[in-house]
């Protein structure tokens, strides 16, 4: 019902709330890719988080090659993001989509991220600088989504008795 996209740190707010079940840390998707994670609700409400700011940075994969890294929104464009941690040998090329990994709670795997629009290399870098559009238009009104993991209390049970500090 109300939200930016042209501030440092955007956010949506959502007339769903505490008594539909919405808590703090469930992800947000529209109709054609991701959106956002719930930071925190009312009975009525939920405020939103967007991908287009520099609180959060979701796991994402180039579906092409399986490679991963974080989507982070620094182009200052609400059409646009980053893709970061994709070492230059990886095989990364302009139209390829980018989707979510999973594993976080947040967003489950393979739900659209966006596309590939540029890829550039620093010579001084061991990463690839790359590009891409996002699926969803955050400056417009629209339907959401919210997603709950059912099952990601079993899979953090399992994870804590088998992975290391």
């Amino acid at each position: 019902i109300n939200s930016t996209a042209h501030k440092e740190r955007n956010y949506l707010t959502l007339d769903r709330g505490t008594l539909d079940g919405v808590h703090p840390d469930l992800g947000v998707v529209g109709m054609n890719g991701i959106v956002g994670i719930v930071r925190d609700a009312s009975p009525h409400f939920a405020l939103v988080t967007s991908i287009l700011g520099n609180e959060i940075e979701p796991a994402v994969v180039l579906s092409r090659t399986g490679h991963y890294g974080l989507l982070k929104w620094d182009t200052g464009d609400p059409a646009t993001a980053s893709m970061v941690d994709v070492a230059k040998y990886v095989p990364v090329k302009v139209g390829d989509p980018v989707m979510t990994r999973g594993g976080d709670h947040v967003f489950p795997a393979g739900f659209p991220v966006g596309t590939v629009i540029a890829v550039k290399d620093d010579p001084g870098s061991n990463f690839h600088s790359i590009t891409i559009k996002l699926a969803e238009d955050l400056t417009r009104s629209g339907y959401v989504h919210i997603v709950f993991d059912l099952l990601g209390n079993e899979r953090d049970s399992l994870e804590a008795k088998t992975v290391l500090p």
